[in-house]
């Protein structure tokens, strides 16, 4: 006959495998994550039909990586207020790319970060604009994005509603260039590198374009309801630290950043 250690121990050790499965709780609010987005290249956008960018394939490698069944196609995209109310309102609600910011932190939970950021103020180079401080943006018309962070900077640091053209839609740094172009507003805020590549592939002259001023340097994250479980935010940010060590996530960079 066995002795009850000897019992006990192969007992334990066949209970070894199943703790080491997710728990159908775990897994399944994974699943029923409701994942929002914007037009933000090269960070995420749309191209032959499809969602693409370094934040878009990331997420689709990390959400392969903990074996969850939603792919790109569960993406969705919308204007970015409509997806920052989401995040702020729904639980398992999850929005990107968002720069992380004092004054979001209390509002969300947070996996990454994707990669830094910058967000600047850009003007034309022909109308010769100087800018050295805050106050001096306020003396111009300035092209911001609903619920962006350069709009939330900016307000944040003092400068009248008045002074701000708050633009929505799914196309915003294409309709504030030409806002630019026709002389409708002065100054366009926000983040650098999707601003710098928008100019780019819609047939912009960047030469025509200059940062004037820069607002905040800081790093994009994937920014999700206060409400979803830390464990599902422990596994994604497991599989996005996994996807940095093999090589996975320089290769998603130098993909679009070339």
């Amino acid at each position: 006959m066995f002795s009850k250690k000897l019992f006990n121990l192969i007992f334990a050790l066949a209970l070894v495998p199943l703790l080491s499965l997710p728990s159908p709780a775990s897994a399944k609010s994974m699943d029923d994550l409701e994942i929002w987005t914007e037009i933000y290249p090269p960070y995420n956008f749309k191209g032959n039909g499809k969602l693409k960018g370094i934040s878009v394939d990331l997420m689709v490698l990390m959400l392969r990586t903990v074996n969850s069944k939603l792919t790109r196609e569960d993406i969705k995209l919308a204007p970015w207020a409509r997806g920052y109310r989401s995040v702020l309102n729904k639980k398992n609600n999850v929005l990107f790319s968002t720069t992380r910011t004092k004054e979001r932190e209390k509002h969300f939970k947070w996996v990454g970060p994707i990669t830094t950021t910058t967000v600047s103020v850009f003007a034309r180079k022909d109308n010769n604009i100087k800018i050295q401080s805050i106050e001096d943006i306020t003396k111009y018309r300035i092209g911001v994005v609903i619920d962006d962070i350069g709009e939330q900077l900016l307000v944040t640091a003092g400068v009248p509603l008045i002074k701000l053209d708050r633009i929505g839609g799914t196309d915003v740094i294409r309709q504030s260039i030409r806002k630019m172009n026709k002389s409708r507003i002065d100054l366009f805020c926000y983040e650098e590198s999707a601003a710098k590549w928008t100019i780019k592939k819609n047939g912009f002259n960047p030469s025509d374009y200059e940062v004037v001023y820069i607002l905040k340097k800081g790093e994009l994250y994937y920014t999700f309801n206060k409400k979803t479980p830390d464990a599902v935010l422990q596994k994604l940010q497991n599989a996005l630290d996994e996807l940095k060590k093999d090589g996975s996530y320089q290769k998603i960079l130098d993909k679009y950043l070339e």
